[in-house]
């Protein structure tokens, strides 16, 4: 890179971020958690706390990596509330979301040139999928953005240091390890770095693959220590299976659905039709030139990464994994990186449209004037879906709301409620551990009705309390107390931003 290019690289770069920031602080605190986040948010406050600092009375189905950065960002950031809470909480999958951004073009940038870097990372700041994760408190997004670190430190030929960040995806989420083939194949295919401060590596030196392993045992080490220090028995490799229900094959009449529904998923990575039909046809394109010798084709590292998309795609689409959207972030910025090469088949065909045009093409100008027409093609392409996202208008990511109200509800009950008072539940565990947590209520989880009934029948002389989903059936709930001589009173209902109820809680009264 000529140094006269390095204020346009780091002003693009910047405006990029930027760009990026923006989007994804636009959707802060639209939604309240799901499920798993409020569960992993509740782990970070049990930390955090000191209440449970190993976790050890929790049937913990995830590595800790991503609970104890939880617990850091509830430190540091000190929320007295709710809110605060749930801020402290997604901010760690901010922070991934920009920091993945510049790392997509580190890699890009060492991989290839500046401008393949440049439009990985504008492809990556406009996916509304990395949009709508980044306000999540979901472990993808730490995990992704430790993957493409332990990239570039590969690209880089820093094997010590990718091992290091690849234990920490590890560490992060299970998933993390599926791509260590893609990490180990760019440690062998990069190119050797250029930078003559580097200068000779000495010769007692430890080899590349050995620095590897040892930095990727030695998180994986702590990981295993932290496992086995705990009381919590099974461990959460064994818990995951548990909680997961298991893995097998798909069955051959649902193959074809399977495969649709994660199909569905990629081609929402950007939504628009018709940026997914140019980067379609631009990679088509780009495959048969290449084979045609009409200009560059595919290196072994843009089929390295091509593979590796193909073959993590044919995983999940030949086992039965569920088709859940996080699952499919990771292959986000890849996606990206491949569609940042592709287009440089246009300027491929602009150099090729004559020798005047050619021998213009050269210049630096007319590298950043094409740099430039691409960007804002693709801005305009995707500007509908990212605003979209932006509005949380897309179903990806966190909550849509569902659990609109939920953090009300709790609000009612921390102010309303008298200490001591019972709060049964059997859907909204999780939410109610973390939006009322320290709260001085009796949250009991009822497996049955049968529970239900006769808790509520012994502690009749407490302030009583259940609160249903709208999208639950009630009745049962309702004719097993109503059976008992126990009516329920309304007494708080909470609505989603369309107006529609969300939750009704209500006072049991009697016998």
């Amino acid at each position: 890179m000529k140094r006269s290019e390095v204020p346009w690289q780091l002003a693009a770069l910047a405006a990029i971020l930027f760009l990026g920031l923006l989007l994804r602080l636009a959707p802060w605190g639209f939604n309240r958690f799901l499920e798993d986040e409020a569960l992993y948010a509740y782990w970070g406050l049990q930390i955090a706390t000191g209440a449970d600092p190993m976790l050890d009375e929790e049937p913990v189905d995830k590595p800790p990596l991503h609970p104890y950065t939880l617990a850091l960002s509830s430190l540091l950031s000190a929320p007295h509330d709710d809110a605060g809470r749930e801020t402290a909480a997604r901010l760690p999958s901010l922070l991934a979301s920009m920091v993945s951004i510049a790392l997509i073009y580190a890699l890009g940038h060492r991989l290839f040139d500046t401008r393949t870097g440049l439009f990985a990372a504008l492809l990556l700041a406009l996916s509304p999928f990395d949009i709508l994760f980044a306000s999540t408190g979901f472990t993808d997004p730490l995990m992704v953005a430790l993957v493409l670190g332990a990239l570039v430190a590969a690209a880089g030929d820093r094997p010590g240091l990718a091992g290091l960040l690849a234990g920490l995806a590890v560490a992060a989420k299970q998933q993390g390890s599926f791509f260590l083939p893609l990490i180990v194949a760019i440690w062998l295919l990069a190119p050797a770095p250029t930078d003559s401060r580097r200068g000779v590596l000495p010769t007692n030196r430890l080899p590349g693959w050995l620095r590897f392993a040892l930095s990727f045992v030695l998180i994986l080490g702590g990981v295993l220590w932290w496992d086995l220090s705990r009381l919590q028995r099974p461990g959460f490799l064994a818990q995951s299976l548990i909680s997961y229900g298991g893995l097998a094959p798909v069955q051959t009449g649902t193959l074809l659905q399977h495969g649709a529904e994660w199909l569905s998923l990629v081609g929402a990575f950007w939504v628009s039709p018709l940026f997914n039909a140019v980067y379609a046809g631009t990679m088509l394109v780009w495959l048969v030139g290449g084979l045609l010798g009409w200009w560059q084709g595919w290196t072994r590292i843009d089929l390295a990464l091509g593979a590796f998309v193909v073959a993590y795609l044919l995983l999940h689409w030949l086992v039965g994994f569920q088709v859940w959207d996080r699952y499919l972030l990771g292959l986000v910025p890849l996606v990206a990186l491949l569609g940042a090469r592709a287009f440089a088949v246009w300027r491929s065909l602009a150099l090729g449209t004559g020798n005047r045009l050619l021998a213009h093409a050269r210049t630096a100008s007319w590298h950043r004037l094409y740099a430039a027409v691409v960007s804002v093609a693709l801005i305009a392409m995707l500007a509908g879906p990212a605003l979209a996202a932006a509005r949380s208008e897309l179903p990806y990511g966190g909550d849509h709301g569902s659990y609109d109200g939920i953090d009300d509800l709790a609000a009612y009950m921390r102010t309303q409620a008298p200490p001591g008072s019972v709060l049964y539940h059997y859907w909204l565990g999780y939410h109610y551990r973390f939006y009322l947590f320290d709260a001085p209520l009796r949250l009991h989880w009822y497996p049955d009705l049968e529970d239900l009934v006769r808790d509520a029948q012994i502690y009749r002389r407490e302030p009583r309390y259940i609160a249903f989903p709208s999208w639950k059936d009630r009745e049962p709930v309702v004719s097993a107390l109503n059976g008992a001589g126990i009516r329920l009173v309304p007494v708080y209902q909470t609505t989603r931003r369309d107006g529609t109820v969300s939750f009704e809680l209500y006072r049991l009264d009697g016998p």
